[in-house]
């Protein structure tokens, strides 16, 4: 088995070196975050089963105790995934799921189901970051470039009062065995069924959608119902 392993490894180095070099770069990131967990501790509040395969420890996390992370059995996280779980907010992902280029921004509760697969440019947020009416959202902004560090040149800004936000949010439920495809975002307030397609490209708006559906389009509708063993045309 290992000198068959090897045997691949080596033709795949003389024929397509640039795949093999990717290759072994991936398997070192991998190694090398299982080794970063192992030394430095799981940070508080994530919870991984057994045999997470994650390429970067930066993709998990958590701000603040009270938020919580759990990752199912088996999944895989590649280097340009993203989880954060801010405030008291709840992810939960299914066993056997794999995370591309996704990021994951939770203030409330996400929950996926197993068997997960995510492409690329792929974003999910459960909360509205900032104000809808002009007038409060120009105050949350002059607040937040107030607070910021660092500061350069010390302005002389007016004083103000630090704005209060409460991140209006709605949970998201994603079923098993859910594939969203590429350039895909999914807002608050989503539920998708087990065995549904979300189509490049389309952004997810509150609401319920069946089981073994395809969505697609902006905002996003059920342009297929998929029956056992049927390809979407």
């Amino acid at each position: 088995m290992a000198s068959s392993l090897f045997g691949k490894a080596y033709t795949l180095l003389k024929t397509r070196p640039a795949e093999f070099f990717s290759a072994v770069r991936g398997y070192l990131l991998f190694s090398y975050t299982r080794l970063y967990f192992q030394l430095l501790g799981i940070p508080e509040g994530v919870t991984l089963g057994q045999n997470i395969r994650i390429q970067r420890a930066r993709s998990l996390q958590v701000e603040r105790s009270g938020a919580l992370l759990n990752v199912g059995d088996h999944s895989i996280l590649y280097e340009h995934a993203l989880v954060e779980v801010r405030g008291d907010g709840r992810v939960e992902i299914g066993r056997e799921s794999i995370l591309g280029d996704i990021r994951i921004v939770c203030r409330n509760s996400i929950t996926i189901g197993s068997h997960f697969l995510s492409s690329w440019n792929v974003f999910l947020q459960d909360f509205d970051p900032h104000p809808l009416v002009g007038s409060e959202r120009q105050k949350q902004v002059a607040s937040m470039v107030r607070d910021f560090r660092p500061q350069f040149d010390s302005p002389e800004f007016d004083q103000c009062e630090r704005y209060s936000f409460q991140f209006p949010s709605e949970p998201i439920v994603i079923g098993t065995n859910v594939w969203v495809g590429a350039n895909v975002t999914i807002l608050k307030g989503v539920t998708i069924g087990d065995n549904s397609i979300v189509a490049t490209g389309a952004v997810v708006l509150r609401g319920e959608y069946p089981p073994n559906s395809v969505l697609a389009g902006n905002p996003a509708r059920v342009v297929k119902t998929l029956h056992s063993n049927e390809k979407p045309s």
